[in-house]
């Protein structure tokens, strides 16, 4: 698949399936053994997505994900995105607060044969500064640790 083709796809799983909460089409843009890293989570295979999806969808009814920025290179797509909803519903056992939350976040998307197997989350350095990952509380090592992880940095 093109650069281009790779690009749709991270298009889709974000108008589609987070913003309009089409889950059916999970399988069409994942592959089975899909990873998903956050800073927080670590989510594995398509029903593992199409859950936390749904989660997120159920503590935040209405959630958008905007594309700020997209670069695409050949298997990988980077995403600068902002998460925008209210936090209505309980979330990874926070109760709602029915605040208006924006939080943006960069994606980067490996692909395999047209489908993303997997996808690392890094949340912005505000968000880690006032949030401990793990126990990690400097950006950087975040991410090269997560990079690291995932071997995405090697060709």
């Amino acid at each position: 698949m093109s650069a281009e083709e790779n690009e749709v796809n991270v298009r889709r799983l974000n108008d589609e399936v987070w913003n309009r909460g089409n889950l059916a089409l999970v399988d069409e843009l994942v592959t089975p053994d899909y990873v998903f890293h956050g800073p927080e989570t670590e989510i594995k295979g398509p029903e593992g997505l199409k859950q936390y999806i749904a989660a997120m969808r159920t503590a935040f009814p209405d959630l958008h994900m905007t594309i700020e920025g997209m670069v695409a290179e050949g298997d990988m797509v980077a995403a600068r995105y902002t998460a925008r909803g209210t936090f209505e519903g309980e979330f990874m056992g926070t109760a709602p607060t029915g605040k208006q939350m924006t939080l943006p976040n960069a994606a980067f998307a490996r692909f395999k044969g047209g489908k993303q197997p997997v996808i690392l989350c890094i949340l912005t350095y505000q968000y880690v500064k006032l949030k401990p990952i793990r126990g990690i509380d400097k950006a950087g090592e975040v991410v090269l640790s997560l990079y690291a992880r995932e071997k995405l940095l090697t060709p």
